[in-house]
């Protein structure tokens, strides 16, 4: 059992991690929607897709969508996956409605943390992206395929290396590619560090 004060510590650590990351998203991303309107989230998981963490300044409906993502791409791509499961160094990527946050405009990422060769946890992130293709006022579409590009349950790394197939589709789509790629590397850039951080803390 860990005494109280060890475990303040550490719940401050994990809280860190989320912020920091947090300042990583506002830091890098290209458009206003994440570095000065905030419409973004950070959450840790732990290996079975329950929430641990979130940054501080994270909107209630990110926070409570991002879990049930993650458990959505652990069934894509857990243990069972004909793809050979989950690996270290992948990221995976939606905008699935159903499975994400509620519209296409809302681009969710996740990469599995692994341990000593075990999977110990999922970092994630999501953000509203300057622009998914379709209609232009997001209010206008009454059915998901005016929204605008449909990314699926997928893999945007893996082993390190970015899917060049899916970020040509995505650059083509986009009326803004530089601030949407822009925007979803800035995601990437915070899991990454999110992972990269709960290691060294669990070392």
């Amino acid at each position: 059992m860990l005494d109280a004060v060890t475990i303040e510590i550490l719940w401050s650590r994990i809280t860190s991690i989320v912020d920091e990351a947090a300042k990583v998203i506002i830091r890098t991303s290209f458009s206003t929607l994440s570095n000065e309107a905030n419409d973004f989230a950070c959450v840790l998981t732990d290996a079975m897709g329950q929430s641990l963490a979130q940054n501080t300044g994270s909107i209630p409906s990110f926070i409570g969508t991002l879990p049930a993502t993650v458990r959505h791409f652990l069934g894509e791509f857990g243990p069972d996956s004909p793809e050979g499961g989950m690996q270290d160094g992948d990221v995976y990527i939606t905008n699935n409605p159903w499975q994400g946050t509620g519209h296409l405009p809302d681009v969710c990422v996740a990469k599995p943390v692994f341990h000593n060769g075990r999977l110990v946890a999922f970092a994630a992130a999501c953000s509203h992206v300057p622009d998914i293709g379709g209609m232009v006022r997001s209010v206008e579409p009454r059915e998901v395929f005016e929204e605008g590009l449909h990314i699926p349950l997928m893999r945007f790394m893996r082993n390190g290396v970015a899917d060049a197939t899916l970020i040509k589709l995505l650059r083509t789509n986009v009326r803004t590619p530089d601030q949407t790629l822009g925007d979803i590397w800035a995601l990437v850039g915070a899991v990454e560090l999110m992972a990269r951080r709960l290691v060294t803390t669990l070392e």
